[in-house]
C-alpha cells in the first residue's frame, strides 16, 4: 500500500512517471484521468460558484503538476485542445511549446513598447523621460533579438585563423 501525498498533484507525478516508464513520450491523458489523478470531482449540480471554485482549484493543481514535471524530471505536459493533456516529446516541446511561448513573449514586448511610446510627454518629468528612453531601448533590443531571422550556425560560422 502506498501512502498518498498531499497535495494531490504529487501523487499525479508518480502515476504519470509510471506510465511514462511503460509507454514513453506522447501519452495522452484525458481530462477525466487528470481529474482522477488530482482527486477532483467535477460538480454535476450546484451553484455557479461551486463550478468556478472547482475550475480554479483544478487550474492551480494542474499548473503545479506541470511545473513540477518540467523542473524535476524534464517532462512537458501540454494541453491538446479537446483531447486532454499530452506528454510532449522533447523535439515537439522545443518546436511547438517554444514557439508558443516566444509568440507570447513577443506580444508582451510589443505591448510594453506601445505603452511606453504612447505617453503624455508634456506631463513627463525629465527623470520619467530618461526612464522612458531607457525602457524603449531595452524593448527595441529584445524585439530585434526575437525577430532575428537568420542565425549563423556554429558549423557555418566564419573560421578565424
Amino acid at each position: 500500500m502506498t501512502t498518498k501525498k498531499h497535495p494531490p498533484w504529487k501523487n499525479a507525478i508518480e502515476i504519470i512517471l509510471g506510465r511514462f516508464d511503460e509507454e514513453g513520450y506522447g501519452i495522452m491523458f484525458s481530462d477525466e484521468e487528470i481529474n482522477k489523478m488530482l482527486e477532483m470531482k467535477k460538480p454535476v449540480y450546484g451553484a455557479y460558484d461551486d463550478f468556478q471554485r472547482f475550475q480554479l482549484e483544478r487550474l492551480n493543481q494542474l499548473e503545479s503538476l506541470k511545473i513540477a514535471l518540467l523542473e524535476s524530471v524534464n517532462l512537458c505536459l501540454e494541453n491538446s485542445r479537446g483531447n486532454g493533456y499530452v506528454l510532449m516529446h522533447p523535439d515537439d516541446q522545443v518546436k511547438i511549446v517554444g514557439k508558443k511561448f516566444l509568440k507570447h513573449a513577443r506580444n508582451k514586448v510589443n505591448r510594453a513598447a506601445s505603452v511606453l511610446t504612447n505617453v503624455d510627454n508634456e506631463s513627463l518629468s525629465n527623470e520619467g523621460r530618461q526612464r522612458q528612453l531607457d525602457m524603449l531601448g531595452k524593448a527595441a533590443f529584445i524585439r530585434a533579438a526575437m525577430n532575428k531571422r537568420k542565425i549563423i550556425s556554429s558549423s557555418k560560422a566564419p573560421q578565424i585563423a
